[in-house]
């Protein structure tokens, strides 16, 4: 191994010498003391072996003085490597420049991962602390974490508990959520009425606070009061609460279709070009030659991955992709059945839609073709709740 190593350091080459100068070489060599190493005979009685550069230089001009035919490879080992940064100087530049950035990047934000949340996005959380002035690139020794943690919590109401653990270049953020309390607090001399959003009939009322104002079978109009928040004592009293429940309407809605014959639909020619850039930690750049998309219609497509090589930890590095697809708008014909199906399709939807929350109880459908368009129209009837709070105040006074 030392041998390997001097070798190396001093330079060496390769030598092959002839069969028949054989014995002549090696004459020179041992009465020169000169040093080789690696000894091997060819099959046809060539031996080679291997000399350090400055022994070779001796041997070669003792070759020539005999005569002795001989054979070498370039002169390998940290010489050449030397020779060669030489007359490259960029390259150890480069090279230079490159550990120094990877020593003082080792001290800068790679990339920052949120544990602990349910309701608030990780992305909310990682926008916050860039805005704290915590974020990818930031060089984090100089961080005063402690507080970090206190302005975060101070600054959001959504989050009880915030802490950021460093993992050599990644930020590990874990918090704690706050769980808000749903029910409504009025403020004080604050009461509510239940009053009706539609029309509809009641069918039933259930009422959890206030005093019911209708019954079943009332037909009721949209902003008349369901439940009341004044509450009527039987001693011809009465005192304000905030109202609350349940009234059940059967209500109805009308749906209108149409569909024509003739629709411009978007059709892709094939054409896309697609432009690339790379953000490294905040700094971006373009991968394309600035210009215009020349399409005249075209859809705009964006992408941004993080660079996370073999599956294996995130880099800072944002590959972000603009893919520009073109399309033509033309017209097609679609037969009477085709129209029909589809206005179907599109009636079931628009009426999942305005179900929503509530029971369908009826429809009633009517169908019509006038003038190239496909018409439905159709009448449903809805159960659901039909009340919405509206608050009132009480002065003292």
């Amino acid at each position: 191994m030392l041998r390997r190593l001097r070798n190396y350091l001093c330079g060496w080459r390769e030598v092959k010498i002839d069969a028949e100068c054989r014995s002549v070489a090696f004459d020179l060599i041992y009465k020169n003391e000169l040093t080789f190493f690696s000894e091997r005979m060819g099959s046809d009685g060539s031996v080679c072996f291997i000399m350090r550069e400055r022994e070779c230089r001796q041997f070669f001009v003792l070759a020539e003085s005999t005569e002795i035919t001989y054979e070498s490879s370039p002169v390998r080992g940290l010489p050449v490597t030397i020779d060669f940064l030489r007359r490259r100087p960029m390259i150890p530049l480069v090279l230079l420049l490159s550990t120094v950035w990877l020593l003082y990047s080792e001290n800068l934000v790679w990339d920052i991962r949120v544990e602990g949340n349910e309701k608030t996005p990780t992305e909310e959380i990682i926008a916050y602390l860039d805005e704290l002035g915590f974020g990818v690139g930031t060089y984090y020794p100089a961080v005063n974490f402690n507080q970090l943690h206190a302005s975060y919590v101070a600054g959001q109401d959504d989050i009880a508990w915030l802490s950021v653990y460093m993992h050599g270049t990644v930020a590990e953020v874990q918090v704690k959520e706050k769980y808000k309390d749903e029910r409504v607090k009025p403020g004080e001399n604050t009461y509510a009425n239940v009053v009706a959003t539609e029309a509809g009939m009641v069918e039933s009322v259930a009422v959890y606070e206030g005093q019911a104002a209708v019954k079943a079978g009332d037909i009721v109009v949209p902003g008349q009061v369901l439940i009341s928040g004044v509450v009527e004592l039987k001693n011809g009293g009465g005192r304000y609460e905030y109202a609350a429940g349940e009234v059940i309407c059967k209500t109805a809605d009308v749906v209108h279709v149409e569909i024509p014959l003739e629709v411009e639909k978007k059709v892709y020619t094939g054409q896309e070009k697609t432009k690339k850039s790379v953000k490294f930690f905040k700094k971006s750049i373009n991968l394309f030659i600035k210009g215009g998309i020349e399409y005249t219609t075209c859809d705009k497509i964006d992408m941004m991955e993080q660079v996370c090589p073999f599956g294996l930890t995130s880099l800072p590095v944002w590959v972000s992709t603009t893919v520009y697809k073109e399309y033509e708008i033309v017209t097609e014909t679609v037969s009477p059945e085709t129209a029909a199906e589809d206005a179907l399709r599109e009636l079931n939807r628009l009426i999942k839609e305005k179900t929503a929350g509530g029971e369908l109880t009826s429809r009633t459908v009517t169908t019509s073709f006038e003038g190239g368009v496909y018409v439905i129209d159709c009448l449903i009837y809805i159960l659901r709740d039909n009340g919405t709070t509206v608050e009132f105040t009480v002065s003292d006074k």
